[in-house]
Order: structure tokens, then C-alpha cells, then sequence
């Protein structure tokens, strides 16, 4: 029937699945417009070496919050500082290795181990390293021997010495009870070079070793012998006849030399410049004069 005047027509209810279908839509403002042909063809359409706006472009809105994009590695640093007005400042060049002691000349070592005593160099500086021991065995220091009161010093260790310094010109073996006439023979065998022999209260030591010095070593000018009992004519009559050079002699405390080995020495030392007779009772004011 037709609606009467005054009465507004009803619109005819749309079926049950097109309401459920009306009442599920998305509003279209909520909705990403999809990329049209013709937006695609202008991008196509623009020029390689235009500066990459096109890639510019992709990459901007790949990076963008709508489009799920995230950040680059670069993005995330911290902006560049200015560089330093130095660059030497920025990366400083590492310092140079210090130089050691053993980079000094051989020669400078020398001369720093000369100030040492010779326990210093025998049982301190050569034991640091190899290098500083054979320092320590050169040649320059074992012309000049100090061995006295060392009672570990015996007839072994005094031929290795004189086995590997045979330019030994000075030595002083005093109060070492453990060498015996052997030893000093084989001293004076090694080193004929011997200038200054020196063994006071070396009571075990007889003519034998005196009789061995003076004949291997004719370029003696020193002997000081004191207190040795055991010394007698034998002896001096050799350092008479044989070491011309002689100019210091101590005999002193020496009970068995008599004037006879005296008067040989003073015949035949004409350069004898100093003579000790102290408490020598056999020896009279003649031979000394």
C-alpha cells in the first residue's frame, strides 16, 4: 500500500550479511592509498644520475615510522667531532724503547765493571747473565789479583785462574792457608808476566814455591814474603841470580834467611831500591849494607 500523505517512506532494511558487512568496515581514511600506475611510472621515469633522488626517496620512506622501516648503523652514532688543530695530539706516536745497559759499548761496560771489587764482579755482576760474565773473565781484570784471607781459595782454583789469565802481572795470596807450593808452581808456570808477588803468613810455603817464581818469572820487581818459616838462603840465592829487575823485597819475620842469601841478592839486584829485614836475627848489618 502506498504510504498516505505526511507519512515518510521507510527505506527498506538491507538483508542481515550486507549490515554485518557495513558494521565491519574500516573507515577509508584509515586506510594506505595503494601506490597508483601512474606514481610508479614517474619514478620509473626519472634519470640515473639525477643526484639518486629516486633512491633518496625509497630510502626515506624505507627508514620511515609508517612503513616499518628502522634506522642505520650511522644514524644511531654520535654526529663527528671537528678534528683536533694538531692531529699529532689526537694519535700520539707510542715512545721510543728505552735502552738498556747492555746496548752501551763492551768498552764502557768495562770501565764501569773496573770500579768493582772482585767479590763484586765474581759473585754479583756475573751472575746477572751470560753477556756480563764473560765481562767480567776479560783479561784487563785479572792482571791485578787480590786473593788474601779468601781460605776457599785453593791449589785448584789458583791454576784455573792462572789458566785463563796468563797475563797476570800482580797477585796477593796472604793469609790463604789452602795453597801449597804445587799451586804457586803452576802460577808461576802460567804467568811468566808476573811482576808483584805477594804472600805474607803463608807459613805451609817453602823455598820450593820462591825457587818457582823466580825462575819463570824474570821480569819480577816485587816480592814480599813475611813471615814464612819455611823460607831460607835456597830461595833468595835464586831471586838473586835470576830476577834482575827486583826493586822491592819484604823478608820480614823471615827466621832462616841468613846474610849469604842476602849478599846474592844484593850482587845481583842492582836495581834493588827497598829492602824490610825486620826480626831477621841471622841476617847481620853486613849484608844489609
Amino acid at each position: 500500500c502506498a504510504p498516505g500523505p505526511g507519512v515518510a517512506a521507510e527505506s527498506p532494511s538491507p538483508p542481515p550479511e550486507a549490515a554485518g558487512c557495513q558494521q565491519g568496515a574500516t573507515p577509508a581514511s584509515h586506510l594506505c592509498p595503494l601506490p597508483c600506475a601512474s606514481d610508479c611510472a614517474a619514478l620509473e621515469a626519472l634519470p640515473k644520475d639525477s643526484g639518486g633522488e629516486g633512491r633518496r626517496v625509497a630510502q626515506a620512506a624505507s627508514q620511515s615510522p609508517e612503513h616499518g622501516g628502522r634506522e642505520t648503523q650511522e644514524s644511531r652514532q654520535p654526529a663527528c667531532e671537528e678534528p683536533p688543530e694538531n692531529p699529532g695530539d689526537c694519535c700520539p706516536e707510542p715512545p721510543p724503547p728505552s735502552a738498556g745497559i747492555n746496548q752501551l759499548p763492551p768498552s764502557i761496560l768495562l770501565k764501569i765493571f773496573s770500579n768493582l771489587s772482585l767479590n763484586e764482579r765474581c759473585l754479583l755482576a756475573s751472575l746477572v747473565c751470560k753477556y756480563w760474565r764473560d765481562l767480567c773473565l776479560d783479561f784487563q781484570f785479572w792482571k791485578q789479583l787480590d786473593l788474601s784471607s779468601r781460605q776457599q781459595v785453593t791449589d785448584e782454583l789458583l791454576e784455573k785462574i792462572a789458566s785463563r789469565s796468563q797475563n797476570i802481572t800482580e797477585i796477593n795470596i796472604s793469609d790463604c792457608r789452602n795453597i801449597s807450593d804445587t799451586g804457586v808452581c803452576v802460577l808461576a808456570f802460567k804467568c811468566p808476566g808476573l811482576l808483584r808477588y805477594t804472600a805474607y803468613r803463608c807459613k805451609q810455603l817453602s823455598d820450593t814455591s820462591i825457587i818457582a817464581v823466580a825462575s819463570q818469572c824474570p821480569q819480577l820487581q816485587k816480592v814480599h814474603v813475611g813471615n814464612q818459616d819455611r823460607l831460607t838462603d835456597e830461595g833468595l840465592k835464586q831471586l838473586g841470580s835470576k830476577c834482575r829487575e827486583l826493586k822491592d823485597i819484604h823478608f820480614g819475620q823471615c827466621y832462616n834467611i841468613s846474610d849469604e842469601g842476602m849478599i846474592v841478592i844484593a850482587k845481583g839486584c842492582l836495581k834493588l831500591q827497598r829492602i824490610y829485614m825486620q826480626e831477621n836475627k841471622l841476617a847481620l848489618l853486613k849484608s844489609t849494607k
